[in-house]
């Protein structure tokens, strides 16, 4: 048997490894800090259906429900702007269609003109349904549409018929006013056209912004509804310093 100073080899590293864990220990004792960040479970409790129920049906509400009140305040917001800009947009088109049928009546005579947006555009089109009713110093053949319908081998009642509602007539060209009339009235679907296409596009980002407000919901739950399921202590050393690294493993 191997001594040391009387001591056997054995008693001697045992002495000295106890001794090394109780200095440790003590050393610990005053390091050990356990923190646990609450944000990482505080919508543990809460459904993940119903946030992004909410964020579908109004952008924000979702995260409100999440306790996200900044990011629920921007998709609200955000959302109650774009239902603004389409009811003012859909209201502004029906206003235009409005007008344009009745400058049709007025300065046409469609007095019977349906509020038909396609029949509009052909009033806009041709000057005439079936002839001024006076005679232009330079007749275009275009500017008739019975004319052109049976150029093009069609019935002139292909498409309208040939009735009362559905005869105008903006008069000869050789007066300019007549011309005047027409370029207003084109004018005015014109802008019919521009608020169409600018409610459909207020449409389309308010199912863009539900759509983001679903997968920032989404998001946000995965990362605040942990649950954790397992505690690991990693002790460390430094030169100057030593302590526990406490791990959560969920």
């Amino acid at each position: 048997m191997v001594k040391i100073l009387g001591v056997p080899l054995q008693v001697g590293l045992f002495a000295i490894t106890a001794l090394s864990l109780l200095s440790l220990t003590q050393n610990l004792q005053a390091q050990i800090t356990i923190s646990v960040d609450e944000n990482l479970s505080r919508n543990r409790e809460k459904s993940l259906a119903a946030s992004l129920a909410l964020s579908a049906l109004i952008p924000g509400t979702g995260h409100f429900y999440l306790g996200e009140s900044s990011l629920g305040s921007a998709f609200f917001w955000v959302d109650a702007s774009l239902w603004i800009a389409a009811g003012t947009t859909y209201l502004f088109q029906n206003q235009q269609l409005d007008n344009a049928r009745g400058y049709a009546v007025k300065y046409a005579g469609a007095t019977g003109a349906p509020r038909d947006i396609d029949f509009l555009t052909v009033v806009g089109d041709y000057r005439s349904r079936g002839g001024s009713d006076y005679q232009n110093a330079s007749p275009d053949n275009n500017e008739d549409y019975n004319q052109a319908m049976l150029r093009a081998g069609l019935a002139i009642d292909r498409y309208y018929p040939y009735s009362e509602g559905y005869i105008w007539d903006w008069g000869s060209s050789d007066n300019p006013e007549n011309t005047a009339h027409i370029s207003s009235y084109k004018e005015m679907l014109k802008r019919y056209r521009l608020s169409k296409i600018a409610f459909q596009v207020t449409l389309g980002l308010m199912a863009l912004n539900r759509v983001l407000a679903i997968l920032d919901a989404l998001r946000i739950y995965k990362a605040t509804s942990a649950e954790f399921s397992h505690l690991q202590f990693v002790p460390y050393t430094m030169p100057k310093k030593s302590g526990i690294m406490v791990n959560y493993e969920f």
